[in-house]
């Protein structure tokens, strides 16, 4: 019985605090934006959720077994502060919050890859990217798509925006339900990054979040075990923010993708309250959010920079830095960090992306930490 209520009481602490990922439902109306108050990222979606009945919605937290594809048009405003997403009211205000301009649904994958394809046409040979997130826990269909738009229109990334949206149930209490729904929605992240391996786009740049970087890497892993060295090679940049993996699962999982795409960043924080508390219910066995051991980290062939001492991080737990920061913001297009990750392949790539890494000055000197066999360990 005392067991029992231990195991209670450490899920409703969860529950509690992980409740920033997202905390209220979450909707896609579509509204016009007068002239001059947004701006408009289109963002592609591929989802294993089930279409809901409320179209405000569109998606629910069920899982499906075929893929859904949309073309969405999100409307950014102008008047809100770098790293903040406003999610609309009844009735939404675009002056003011994020809505949606179009919901165009395409007719399945051949539609998907045309209109990647439409996309990559536009933009000259080597500036063909296309920047993949995987959103993490607690986070329903709108509010994933809304945090896409954001980081593409705060960090600037000259790439096309393809958000993987897996049946996160956006519900406090299913956090083993969305566990379990990161291994269902392993074959639909695959499929849709097989699809854009097929397609024009001649790199791909991927980002997860938390538990969503567990997908990621379980994907890379099945696509590295599958022989598919075709995607891995195209897959030229990866990052996990705050990864919400067991450390021990993490070393097997890296050691496994052949070849690793580079760079490998991985963004760390030992202030993250969420990622302490997903420790202290499994046992107290660290998770790779909390950077404990970066020098393993650094031999396993991944970029760490540390995030701890960024003070303006946006939500009180400290989970989500990587997107509501702004100082963070700023420092990496200031730096050209952004632009250094999206370099093209061949020569100098890697020194530039280096060059940019030691000009974020704004952190101390031990912030960020090259793989063991770039720099050494320190």
């Amino acid at each position: 019985m005392c067991a029992a209520v231990l195991r209670a009481a450490c899920f409703a602490i969860v529950c509690a605090a992980l409740a920033a990922c997202a905390s209220r439902p979450s909707t896609l109306p579509v509204a016009a934006s007068p002239e001059g108050v947004a701006d408009t990222e289109r963002v592609l979606v591929a989802t294993s959720r089930t279409p809901d009945s409320d179209l405000a919605r569109r998606f629910s937290g069920e899982r499906s077994d075929r893929l859904s594809f949309l073309d969405i048009a999100i409307s950014v405003p102008r008047n809100r502060g770098v790293g903040e997403v406003i999610e609309p009211k009844d009735p939404p205000d675009p002056a003011k919050q994020f809505v949606a301009n179009g919901v165009d649904v395409l007719a399945g994958e051949a539609a998907f890859v045309a209109a990647v394809n439409a996309d990559m046409a536009t933009r000259p040979p080597g500036d063909r990217v296309v920047f993949v997130f995987v959103h993490g826990y607690n986070v329903q269909f709108a509010a994933g798509v809304y945090r896409h738009a954001q980081l593409r229109r705060d960090y600037g990334f000259q790439a096309l925006p393809v958000h993987y949206s897996w049946p996160s149930a956006g519900r406090l209490p299913a956090y083993l339900y969305d566990r379990d729904s990161v291994q269902f929605s392993r074959d639909g992240l695959l499929r849709t990054l097989v699809l854009l391996e097929q397609s024009q786009a001649e790199r791909i740049f991927l980002v997860a979040h938390s538990m969503g970087t567990l997908l990621a890497m379980e994907t890379l892993r099945q696509a590295s075990l599958s022989g598919n060295t075709r995607l891995l090679r195209k897959i030229e940049a990866v990052v996990l923010a705050a990864p919400d993996i067991d450390e021990d699962v993490f070393r097997t999982q890296i050691a496994e993708v052949r070849p690793l795409p580079k760079p490998f960043v991985i963004l760390v924080s030992s202030k993250d309250r969420a990622l302490r508390v997903s420790k202290r219910v499994r046992g107290g066995h660290p998770r790779v959010g909390e950077g404990q051991d970066i020098g393993e980290l650094q031999q396993a062939g991944a970029v760490v920079i540390d995030l701890t001492d960024i003070e303006d991080a946006g939500d009180r737990i400290q989970h989500s830095t990587f997107a509501s920061s702004p100082s963070l913001i700023r420092m990496v297009d200031r730096n050209n960090l952004n632009r250094a990750i999206l370099r093209r392949s061949g020569e100098g790539r890697q020194s530039v992306l280096e060059a940019s890494l030691a000009g974020l000055s704004d952190f101390a000197a031990d912030a960020i930490y090259l793989p063991a066999q770039v720099a050494g360990v320190r």
